[in-house]
């Protein structure tokens, strides 16, 4: 029995990768009573975090003005809205009922697609993953992983379809 009601909307990740492609395309097959909100995490603040380091020689360089900082988030937030339309429109094209958002990111992008499904009361969280396993995963860290972690409404992780190398299935022996 299902708790799910088609007034609930279905949040998407959403990046422009391969998999997001495959989890939008997942979502839209799997949840078609369902809004889908596609989101696309962006981060305020990237002026600060690019900021060159003082040289040894002891001059500083200058932190940017706040017109600069204000310039970069808003480059920043065309390019993620950009980014969530082109996902929406993916998902309208299948069929759906989409919207796009761009969804501000504080600290990392799951806690925000975590926050984005409380606030709107989702029925559940679709989201591509890369497959990266062991040592790779550690470093750059999962964001499927985090959402599994965090969530509390059912996290479907899409992984993108591998092509095979042989169209054909093998002949069944007799």
């Amino acid at each position: 029995m299902s708790d799910r009601r088609p007034d609930q909307p279905v949040v998407v990740a959403f990046d422009g990768s391969r998999p997001a492609r495959a989890a939008v395309e997942r979502a839209v097959a799997l949840f078609p009573e369902h809004r889908l909100i596609i989101a696309t995490a962006w981060e305020p603040g990237l002026a600060l975090a690019i900021m060159p380091i003082a040289d040894t020689t002891g001059f500083n360089y200058s932190s940017p003005s706040v017109d600069q900082i204000r310039m970069v988030d808003d480059a920043q937030h065309d390019h993620a809205s950009a980014i969530a339309e082109a996902g929406a429109a993916l998902a309208r094209e299948l069929g759906a009922v989409a919207e796009a958002d761009a969804t501000r990111e504080e600290l990392k992008a799951a806690d925000a697609l975590v926050a984005l499904a409380e606030r709107t009361d989702a029925a559940a969280i679709v989201i591509g993953s890369r497959g990266h396993g062991g040592a790779k995963a550690r470093l750059l860290g999962s964001t499927s992983r985090r959402v599994l972690h965090l969530a509390h409404r059912p996290v479907l992780v899409v992984r993108e379809a591998t092509r095979r190398l042989d169209p054909q299935p093998p002949p069944r022996e007799r």
